[in-house]
């Protein structure tokens, strides 16, 4: 009997993969179970595989179980009662290509979504208790986990990067620089204004000793 060996990866993270080997005549309930063990899911939730195409498009579905009936006729036809159960059909059943490619969803009401290509056939190995996780890259998102919540208040993008230390360090050591010459520019300005003012001072007070101060020269000038 062969040995199918598929890589499943997190659709939004192609870094964080697991490859399982299961066997041609095992069931899809079977992968179902191995891959929330292999990034330690919990099996708790209804989930389903759906054939792919190279373009990773979702075709006929392979149910963990029957949809639930909410008595909505247009959704119905819109949604048929998939022709494949997990428990039912075996892997060899729908394995028509070397590379064939699955899509798995993962709790549908909330939806964790998986890539599974098979990647290759293996030898059966008798002293091997299928399925078994071949192969762990990096650590799995934990299931349920809580997102950082930015306050209202920070509404600055700014503001924003500064919480998610996404901060320029270049640029926010360019920044204090250009700030630091502002402040001395605008000093010496200011310094240099005053020293105008002081100048003028200085020529009135000149001016006021020579002639005796202005209210005196104009009192002898009557006089004579």
């Amino acid at each position: 009997m062969a040995v199918y060996r598929f890589r499943i990866t997190f659709e939004d993270n192609e870094e964080v993969y697991r490859e399982i080997d299961i066997k041609s005549g095992q069931t899809f309930h079977e992968f179902h179970s191995a891959i929330l063990s292999s990034i330690g899911f919990e099996d708790n939730c209804n989930s389903s595989f759906f054939i792919s195409d190279d373009l990773w498009r979702r075709g006929k579905e392979i149910a963990l179980q029957m949809p639930v009936d909410d008595g909505n006729k247009k959704t119905a036809k819109k949604t048929p009662p998939p022709e494949y159960f997990m428990d039912k059909c075996k892997m060899a059943a729908l394995i028509d290509d070397p590379h064939q490619k699955f899509i798995y969803v993962h709790d549908t009401a909330s939806p964790w979504i998986f890539m599974v290509e098979l990647i290759k056939i293996v030898p059966d190995d008798v002293k091997v208790t299928y399925p078994k996780c071949f192969k762990s890259i990096g650590v799995a998102p934990k299931k349920g986990k809580v997102p950082i919540v930015i306050p209202d208040v920070l509404d600055d993008l700014e503001e924003i990067d500064e919480i998610d230390h996404h901060v320029d360090d270049e640029a926010y050591v360019h920044a204090a620089e250009e700030s630091d010459l502002t402040e001395l520019n605008e000093e010496g300005e200011e310094v240099i204004e005053k020293e105008e003012e002081d100048g003028i001072d200085e020529e009135t007070e000149e001016e006021e000793n020579e002639f005796g101060g202005y209210g005196d020269g104009v009192d002898s000038f009557d006089e004579d």
